[in-house]
C-alpha cells in the first residue's frame, strides 16, 4: 500500500507521529512502507522516547505518563501479575498480558529503563528483555561461569542481577553477579551483556556479597545492597558504573542505625540515589530517609527526613515523583504515603502478603534486541 506525503511537510508528518502512543503508532505501521520505515527508524525511537520522558515533567498527554509498574501474586493460584498505575490519577490501566513462554509462577522484574523490561525466573535463568507497549520479547543467550575450565552448574550460584542504560555509547547493559563456595572459600564472578553485542563478557567482580534482590539505576550507575566480604562484613552498597564496566563500594551514611531487626531500600529521587532505613519488626514502622549528593565522588549523605510510626505497613517499595513513598501493606495492599500530610492512601492493587514490588515504567517503542 502506498502513501503520499504531498498534503503535509515530513517534518510535521514526524512530528505528529510522535505524538501518538505506542499502540496506534504499531498500527500504523502498515498504513505504507514509508510509515513502516520511519516507525521503525532509530531516530524517530528516540524522539518519541524523549518526548514521552519530558511529558513526565508535567505535561498531561496520556501517552507520555510515566505509570508505577507493580508486581505482585494472586492469592489463590500464585501466579504473578504485572499492574500499571497511572502516576497522574492512580488509577488503573488495563493490564498486562505477560509473554506466553514465561512460567507466570516464577517471575521476576529486575528492572525497567526506557520501556524496556528485564525480567528473569526465581532461579535466575531463562532472563528475557520484554517490552510491553511493543509486546516483543527476546530471550537472552544461555551463560554459566567456568571454574577452572570446568563449568559451574547454575544451581551452585548465588545470583544477582542488574538493568540499566548507558546514555554515552546508547546501549542497554544487564549485569549478573555469581557467588559460590570453591574449596569452603567463598568466590564471586560477573559477567555483562550488551544489547548492541548480543553475547556475555565477563568482568571483575569485587568480594562483595548483594543479599537484597532489588537493583536501583542512577544516572548510569547500577547499586545494590550488599555485604563486604573480609574481615569486617560490614554492610554497605556496591555499585557497577555501566560505562566503565567497574564495580565499587559506596558506604552507608552513618553505622549508627545498622541495629537488631533493621533493613535498608534503595531508591531514587529527584535523580539522586536514596537509602530507606526502617525496622521490620511490629505492626507500625518508621523510615528514615538519606540522599547521596549528586555526583558526589566522596559519597556524601544528607538526611531528609524521618517518619512514623506507620500502623499497618510491611515494608517501602521506594520513591514516586513528587516525594511520595510507595509501601506495602501487611495484608499485600498497595498504599501511597504523603510525607508533608502524613497521609496514607490505599491503591486499587492488592496481592498475596510480602509479594509486590514497584518499578516506574513508560510506553516506548525501544526494541529488545539489535
Amino acid at each position: 500500500m502506498s502513501c503520499s506525503t504531498s498534503e503535509l511537510p515530513p517534518d510535521l508528518t514526524v512530528e505528529i507521529l510522535s505524538r501518538l502512543s505506542v499502540k496506534s503508532l504499531v498500527r500504523f505501521k502498515s498504513v505504507c512502507k514509508l510509515w513502516f520505515s520511519l516507525i521503525e527508524s532509530s531516530r524517530f525511537v528516540s524522539r518519541h522516547l524523549n518526548r514521552s520522558i519530558n511529558n513526565c515533567g508535567g505535561d498531561k498527554d496520556r501517552y507520555g505518563c510515566r505509570y508505577l509498574l507493580v508486581k505482585h501474586r494472586r492469592r489463590d493460584s500464585g501466579a504473578r501479575l504485572i499492574s500499571l498505575l497511572s502516576t497522574e490519577t492512580l488509577e488503573l490501566i488495563p493490564p498486562v498480558d505477560i509473554p506466553p513462554h514465561v512460567d507466570a509462577r516464577e517471575f521476576n522484574v529486575i528492572g525497567s529503563c526506557n520501556g524496556i523490561l528485564c525480567c528473569a525466573s526465581d532461579s535466575g535463568w531463562p532472563i528475557f528483555f520484554w517490552n510491553p507497549a511493543t509486546r516483543k520479547s527476546r530471550v537472552l543467550p544461555g551463560c554459566m561461569f567456568s571454574r577452572g575450565g570446568v563449568e559451574l552448574p547454575e544451581s551452585l550460584c548465588v545470583f544477582a542481577h542488574g538493568f540499566g542504560y548507558d546514555c554515552v555509547v546508547d546501549d542497554y547493559k544487564l549485569v549478573r553477579i555469581a557467588f559460590f563456595h570453591l574449596l569452603n572459600k567463598p568466590c564471586f564472578r560477573a559477567e555483562v551483556f550488551a544489547v548492541s553485542e548480543g553475547s556475555w563478557r565477563e568482568v571483575p567482580a569485587l568480594a562483595c556479597r548483594v543479599y537484597s534482590s532489588g537493583c536501583t539505576a542512577v544516572n548510569g550507575i547500577l547499586y545494590w545492597v550488599a555485604y563486604n566480604c573480609g574481615s569486617d562484613d560490614q554492610e554497605l552498597i556496591l555499585s557497577f558504573n555501566l560505562r566503565d564496566e567497574v564495580f565499587g563500594r559506596v558506604y552507608m551514611p552513618d553505622s549508627s542505625f545498622i541495629g537488631d531487626g533493621n533493613c535498608t531500600k534503595l531508591s531514587v529521587y529527584q535523580e539522586s540515589l536514596c537509602l530507606i532505613v526502617y525496622n521490620f519488626r511490629g505492626r507500625s514502622k518508621c523510615l528514615d530517609l538519606w540522599m547521596m549528593s549528586d555526583g558526589a565522588r566522596q559519597h556524601c549523605w544528607t538526611k531528609q527526613l524521618s517518619i512514623g510510626p506507620i500502623i499497618g505497613v510491611h515494608k517501602p517499595l521506594g520513591y514516586g515523583i513528587n516525594g511520595e513513598i510507595f509501601m506495602e501493606k501487611n495484608n499485600g495492599t498497595l498504599v501511597i504515603y504523603d510525607a508533608e500530610n502524613e497521609a496514607v492512601q490505599d491503591l486499587p492493587v492488592k496481592g498475596f502478603p510480602y509479594s509486590l514490588d514497584c518499578h516506574f515504567y513508560i510506553e516506548s517503542l525501544v526494541s529488545v534486541g539489535r
